[in-house]
């Protein structure tokens, strides 16, 4: 027996308490996540006799499920009804694939879909080799602007939005091809969302932001760094002063996928991960 619907803000409580038992740090287990993406995954809640789903999209328009639950307590028969033909699970963390038989079970995973995964302490040090290009960047930017930060509130969120704005426009791009619905969201919501940001200040003026969440006790989650790109090293600023006000109390900094996007990739692998967190996609085999 299978009830679906579509993904709102009634689901708060019950996906928040979901994914606190899952404890992953995968950056896509989130309320947030699923809720500001909603439209663009096409997310619903899937509630069948073994537990909850939710049914999501890919970029490619094929269609996923992920579990909300411990998948022990699914026979095959109910993984064949959730996934027929077309379906697969995603994302699966690693611990999770002693669930899928290999003899009934395909299991392939992409780098792309894979999370940077750092270590907090090494992003607030910039210390060694790796960091060499990103202090200087720093450097940089500390002789020429005295930075001043917030949290991100109700009272801010219009400077905030000013940044997003500013990025927005400087990005050439519709906002059909950035995420800039998703992180306005992100800013309107920031309190009910229970997520957690700051916004940086050079000489008075609103210059950059970032935005995230804890994933668990030891991992939180960079979903969103805007700034005005007339800062010189303002990012590696944004990134290193995030590590500094978050290292006493979490071990890692996920700073989610690429999205096979080179620039992207590029960047994130300059800071140096600790590791690359993949993440499994499970099919029936035909």
């Amino acid at each position: 027996m299978e009830k679906m619907e579509t993904i709102d803000f009634q689901h708060r409580n019950i996906l928040m308490d979901s994914f606190k038992i899952l404890n992953l740090p995968i950056s896509d287990y989130t309320f947030p996540n699923i809720y500001l993406f909603r439209n663009v995954s096409h997310y619903e809640y899937l509630t069948t006799d073994c537990g909850l789903f939710i049914s999501g999209q890919c970029r490619n328009g094929q269609r996923y499920i992920m579990p909300l639950n411990d998948l022990r307590n699914c026979d095959f028969q109910t993984f064949e009804n959730l996934l027929g033909k077309q379906n697969s699970f995603f994302p699966i963390p690693e611990e999770w694939l002693s669930f899928f038989p290999a003899d009934k079970f395909s299991i392939t995973y992409e780098d792309s879909d894979s999370d940077y995964i750092y270590l907090m302490g090494k992003m607030a040090a910039f210390k060694g080799g790796q960091y060499t290009r990103h202090r200087n960047h720093l450097n940089q930017f500390f002789s020429l602007y005295n930075p001043q930060a917030e949290v991100i509130s109700k009272n801010n969120a219009t400077q905030t939005m000013s940044i997003l704005q500013a990025w927005q426009n400087d990005s050439g791009l519709t906002v059909n091809k950035t995420d800039y619905e998703q992180c306005r969201g992100a800013i309107e919501l920031i309190e009910e969302l229970a997520l957690w940001g700051t916004i940086y200040y050079i000489e008075g003026e609103p210059a950059g932001f970032i935005i995230g969440e804890a994933l668990n006790s030891d991992t939180f989650a960079l979903h969103f760094a805007k700034a005005s790109k007339i800062y010189h090293g303002i990012y590696e600023f944004m990134f290193n002063d995030s590590a500094k006000r978050l290292e006493t109390q979490f071990k890692y900094l996920n700073l989610e996928e690429d999205m096979g996007n080179k620039n992207l990739r590029r960047t994130k692998a300059s800071y140096g991960p600790e590791m690359l967190l993949k993440k499994y996609r499970i099919s029936l085999k035909q």
